[in-house]
């Protein structure tokens, strides 16, 4: 288990499926991760297989340490141990979590068992621009804008742009104002 202040990232275990599934085909959880087809319970479990049998991903259950909670989940895709660098996701599904915090702390953590524990020099990801809550977030743990790509998400009847993030392991200052 990985702590940061409030929350721990935990292996995320079957028993944490059919809620995670719940929160994906929660249309405004949908809408902020770019989901669109709804999620059946057996796509989901296949999904889960292919992920926990994935050298190359890691992923972790958002827990609240003082109730245990379960508010969402994160990860890490894409792991190139040659490159050292990977691909961030997250999303806290259990609305009565946002927030409060608990997503930048996620944030944190996730950061730091990459850069420390993978020994990772670089994190990226991709957000829909109208995902404002997130790139904040981004922003606040330290990730610098690198790019837009334009009308990559399509959401909404519309398209959207996406912003391209990175953080490198020399600019990871966990607790501090970002430049």
């Amino acid at each position: 288990m990985i702590t940061e202040g409030r929350i721990r990232l935990r292996a995320l275990e079957e028993g944490d499926l059919e809620r995670t599934r719940t929160w994906v085909n929660d249309p405004e959880v949908a809408r902020l991760v770019n989901r669109v087809l709804p999620v059946t319970g057996v796509e989901h479990r296949e999904w889960y297989q292919r992920v926990v049998s994935d050298r190359h991903q890691v992923i972790f259950a958002v827990e609240v340490i003082a109730d245990a909670t379960h508010v969402g989940n994160c990860g890490l895709k894409g792991i190139d141990p040659r490159v050292r660098k990977a691909e961030l996701w997250m999303y806290l599904g259990d609305r009565a979590s946002w927030g409060k915090g608990y997503g930048t702390e996620a944030c944190i953590a996730l950061c730091r068992f990459g850069f420390e524990r993978l020994n990772l020099d670089r994190i990226h990801l991709y957000t829909p621009v109208y995902n404002e809550r997130a790139v904040a977030l981004y922003e606040k743990v330290g990730f610098k804008t690198e790019g837009v790509l334009r009308q990559d998400v399509f959401q909404d009847g519309q398209s959207y742009d996406a912003v391209v993030m990175g953080l490198l392991r020399h600019e990871f200052r966990p607790g501090q104002p970002s430049a």
